[in-house]
């Protein structure tokens, strides 16, 4: 898969679909080749920062923004799958079979989705512990502008002391699902070597 593929497209994802999706997105990310660099220590640290890498899903940004990118992207990815194979966050049951998707850097939520009378937007990050709250604040600022029956942030569960009391505290105005990427990773990285 390319670039054009991830970056600024929106993916329809379901239960028939999830799992090859994330397959084909670690594929993906097994192809990056990784800089370098020998010598000189500040060259090395700014070439991760700022040179192009050239390869993997996002080629035209740095190893460090590749790699915000791919964990906000699996996020995301696997957030979703959570929420196809088991629609409850917290004691809220969403009724939703598909979600549309954005990946990479663009305008508009995250995620999306829509079934009858009943719509969600939301947003995903993946963020230190130390960032967590601040960037809460800020996707939270933006779903409150969105209309939708259901809004809801994914984030990666590491990032906070205790993930189930963000599910406690989830209601259809504002879901909060803690995402662990490492315990399906395995699973998905072997299937697709």
């Amino acid at each position: 898969m390319t670039q054009e593929v991830f970056e600024g497209t929106e993916n329809r994802i379901n239960l028939d679909n999830v799992d090859k999706r994330i397959e084909e997105y670690l594929k993906t990310i097994q192809g990056i080749k990784l800089p370098i660099t020998q010598g000189d220590v500040l060259k090395t640290i700014h070439s991760i920062k700022r040179d192009p890498l050239g390869t993997g899903p996002y080629p035209k940004v740095s190893l460090f923004e590749t790699a915000n990118r791919i964990f906000s992207d699996l996020v995301i990815l696997f957030g979703v799958r959570s929420l196809l194979t088991s629609p409850l966050v917290g004691e809220v049951s969403l009724p939703f079979r598909e979600y549309s998707v954005a990946l990479g850097v663009q305008g508009g939520p995250d995620l999306s989705a829509s079934q009858n009378d009943s719509n969600l937007v939301g947003e995903a990050f993946h963020v230190a512990p130390s960032f967590f709250q601040t960037k809460k604040r800020l996707e939270m600022k933006k779903l409150r502008n969105e209309v939708a029956t259901y809004r809801i942030i994914l984030f990666n569960h590491d990032a906070v002391k205790n993930p189930e009391g963000y599910l406690d505290k989830s209601e259809p105005t504002m879901l909060y699902l803690p995402v662990n990427i490492w315990e399906l990773k395995d699973e998905f990285w072997f299937r697709s070597q």
